[in-house]
Formats: structure tokens, C-alpha cells, sequence
């Protein structure tokens, strides 16, 4: 028997047509699990194979599918014919001419490395004198000449004053230069329980701002924030995201704990902040993903505004 695809196919059709697994229980009068067990290709969980063929055109025509196509699929027929065994290896005998062309290609290459090699010392050498000489024209002659000055008593004042001009202006530079940078937002995984996966944040920008990318399918994707404006009930944002349309959701400021909901989860990418959330590092399978994350802001620095207010006046 063959099961090539079947449960991929069955469930891009469902969720192309935005359709729960509890919805296609109750049209298809099929308990939950054997239809999981169909999406994952597990036919050995099923009762048999008669039950196995009727699950697959009861699920197909809900979702709008051949379902005898399927079957036959299922059963062996019009199985794609492996790569592996339609590769045609040559043998490894050859002809003596070919033999004969690769040694002689091999012996005019060999006679011909010392040359190479030659022109690349030649060549090196070439790089690195024109170095030098540029190097001599820029660099300024060792000796300066004197410059000539002018000394007047009614300008000591002024000179003692322009030289002391350029100190106050670089105390101002360096104190409006002490301000750090922002550091960069971390996204780290923590632990997970069947589809429930804990994840935590921090140096997170005010308001974060999170991107939705489906790779190579559609994914549902919601997001679930506790607010006043939802009665602590139903989703801040929820979508099908196609795969080349990529979403960005920017969650209210100050929010510190949200909710990720993906459907298809092998099929979703995203961002806090420009950097990705790796949800599932230890590959513990497809389906559903229930994300609880929580959000710890940046602090900004007050070290230049500090640094300014003890500046004499």
C-alpha cells in the first residue's frame, strides 16, 4: 500500500477553505482522531483498510477532493516510481581513449602549474610595490618646515583665548555621545507540553511589533491579548496567512503577555522585532500551537541627560 501525500493533500484542502477539525467531524460523522491520524498518514492506527477507504472519500468529499483518486493512491496505484531506482549508474569501465584524454589533460595541466605559479609571485609582487610607492606619495615628508609666526604682545590675549575656545566644544561632544545604543530584542524558548509551548522576551521595543510569514502553505494564525476592549474574551488579531503574504501585527504598548495560536504550525515563520522566534527547536512534530509568551520592554538609558545637568553654567 502507498500513502504518498494523502494526509498533506487532505489537510491543505481543509484549511484552504478555513474548515476545524471539529467541523469536519460533525460533517463527516468520522470521530476526531482517526481524521488527525489521516492528516498524519497513520493508516496502521485504523481499525482496517476498508475503514482506512471509506475515511479518505468521506474526508475528501467534505473538502472538495477526488476521493477515488485518493484510494487508488493509497492502494498502490499510479505511485510515483522512485528516483533512487529509475537512476541509470554507469559503469565504471572505460575506454582506453578516455583514459587516455583524461592523462593527457592531467600531464599539460602539471606542465603547466610552474608557469602559474610564476605569474602569480610576478603578480604579488607587483600588488605589493605599488603598495609602498602609494604609501610614499601619501604619508607627509618627515621634515616640516618652520612655520612662521608673528609675535605681538596686543595678540597674546586673543591666542590665549582661541586656544582655550576648542575645550568646552569637545566636553559638549563627549557628553552628547555617552548615550548607549538600544539593545537588541532576545526571543527565547522554554519549555513545551503537547501543542502548549512557553517562550519569554526581553529588550522588547514599545510597542512590539510581530511578523507572520507562511512558508509553504496557509496558516491560521491568532493572536489572544487579555484587554478591556475584547471583555477578556476573543482575539486582538486572528488571519489565514497565505504563503508571499506576509503579515505584520503591532500589539498595544505596554502589553506584557500574549498568545499565539497557529493552526498549521510547520507551515508558519515569525518575528518579535525583527528577530525569529524558533517555537518548535526540538521538532516534536506538526498540527496546532498554542504559544504563551511574555514581553519584558528596554529600559532607556539616562546616562547623557545626567551627564548634561551636571555640566557647569
Amino acid at each position: 500500500m502507498a500513502s504518498v501525500n494523502i494526509g498533506k493533500k487532505l489537510r491543505d484542502a481543509r484549511l484552504q477553505q478555513n474548515m476545524s477539525l471539529d467541523e469536519l467531524q460533525q460533517i463527516t460523522k468520522t470521530q476526531k482522531r482517526y481524521l488527525i491520524a489521516i492528516e498524519e498518514n497513520d493508516f496502521d492506527s485504523m481499525p482496517g483498510t476498508f475503514y482506512v477507504r471509506a475515511f479518505i472519500r468521506q474526508y475528501a468529499s467534505a473538502v472538495g477532493l477526488d476521493g477515488n483518486e485518493l484510494v487508488e493512491i493509497y492502494d498502490g496505484i499510479d505511485e510515483p516510481e522512485d528516483i533512487e531506482t529509475a537512476i541509470q549508474y554507469e559503469t565504471l569501465d572505460e575506454s582506453r581513449t578516455q583514459m587516455y584524454d583524461e592523462d593527457s589533460q592531467t600531464k599539460r595541466f602539471m606542465s603547466s602549474l610552474p608557469a602559474i605559479v610564476f605569474s602569480l609571485i610576478g603578480l604579488a609582487i607587483a600588488v605589493v610595490v605599488f603598495y609602498i610607492t602609494w604609501q610614499d606619495r601619501q604619508s607627509s615628508p618627515m621634515i616640516q618646515p618652520p612655520a612662521s609666526e608673528i609675535i605681538r604682545e596686543s595678540s597674546s590675549e586673543s591666542s590665549s583665548e582661541s586656544s582655550q575656545a576648542p575645550v568646552s566644544s569637545s566636553t559638549e561632544s563627549s557628553t552628547s555621545s555617552t548615550s548607549e545604543p538600544k539593545a537588541p530584542t532576545e526571543v527565547k524558548f522554554e519549555n513545551e507540553s503537547g501543542v502548549t509551548v512557553n517562550m519569554s522576551a526581553i529588550n522588547v521595543a514599545n510597542p512590539a511589533k510581530f511578523e507572520f510569514s507562511a512558508v509553504t502553505g496557509p496558516c491560521w494564525v491568532g493572536i489572544y491579548i487579555a484587554t478591556a476592549a475584547n471583555n477578556d474574551n476573543g482575539y486582538f488579531f486572528q488571519e489565514t496567512i497565505q504563503p508571499g503574504q506576509p503579515k505584520s501585527v503591532e500589539i498595544p504598548a505596554g502589553t506584557t503577555q500574549v498568545v499565539i495560536s497557529l493552526g498549521a504550525s510547520e507551515y508558519m515563520e515569525f518575528k518579535l522585532d525583527g528577530q525569529k522566534a524558533e517555537f518548535n527547536p526540538n521538532n516534536t512534530g506538526i498540527g496546532p500551537r498554542n504559544i504563551n509568551m511574555t514581553l519584558a520592554y528596554a529600559q532607556q538609558s539616562q546616562t547623557g541627560q545626567s551627564q548634561q545637568s551636571q555640566q557647569p553654567q
